[in-house]
């Protein structure tokens, strides 16, 4: 039987690992998103962790596993971020919070957050072990999209004539290009693209209804 000591020991001891995995992911994320990928070694992520390349390479084995957790991490947090906050039982305020939220985010870009659009830019460029797992997490957020405009097509606050699935895959497409564009010219008028994109997705979405951008 386990006593109180070792257990002890041995909650200190996961603590200890998982704050050195969380600095190790912050440090990945701020490296990719200041350097690029290719420019990215553990040795460099444990300096700026404050750690050794070998307990980097304790933790994760190699460069290609380390940017596979990357990529996880990236995505799950932006999951969480953005549209775990942004449910509603309106349909209608449910996507105009999750627009004002993407904005605000985009407007002074976490490093994680541009970790994943400098992740996601790199797959589409470049063949990697790591292009299955952003594709996965692509797939992932697009299906989310696609159901919460089902949904309010289902509760009748949305057209039942929009193809959900083709409707978000373009309005992604818009977000995205958007944030790239912010990410190479800081100048943009993002609250403007927030308006224009707003009111093109409701035009579409509730055609008989005036929903001017608030």
């Amino acid at each position: 039987m386990m006593n109180r000591s070792s257990t002890s020991e041995r909650r200190s001891q996961e603590e200890r690992r998982g704050e050195a995995e969380r600095r190790l992911l912050e440090a990945a994320a701020e490296a990719v998103a200041e350097l690029g990928p290719s420019q990215v070694t553990l040795a460099v992520i444990g300096e700026r962790a404050g750690y050794s390349r070998g307990l980097v390479t304790h933790h994760f084995g190699s460069k290609g596993a380390m940017m596979e957790r990357l990529v996880g991490t990236v995505s799950e947090q932006f999951r969480t971020e953005i549209l775990g906050k942004t449910a509603s039982e309106s349909a209608v305020e449910a996507l105009r919070g999750f627009l004002d939220l993407y904005f605000t985010v985009i407007a002074d870009l976490p490093p994680i957050n541009r970790a994943r659009l400098v992740l996601w830019a790199d797959a589409v460029a470049t063949p990697s072990e790591r292009r299955a797992t952003v594709l996965a997490a692509d797939r992932e957020f697009r299906a989310e999209f696609t159901q919460r405009i089902a949904d309010g097509q289902a509760t009748g606050e949305f057209s039942a004539e929009v193809d959900a699935q083709a409707l978000a895959m373009t309005a992604i497409g818009a977000l995205r290009g958007i944030t790239l564009q912010s990410m190479l010219d800081p100048e943009l008028d993002l609250e403007a693209g927030r308006r224009e994109l707003e009111q093109m997705l409701f035009a579409r979405l509730c055609p008989a209804t005036d929903f001017r951008s608030h």
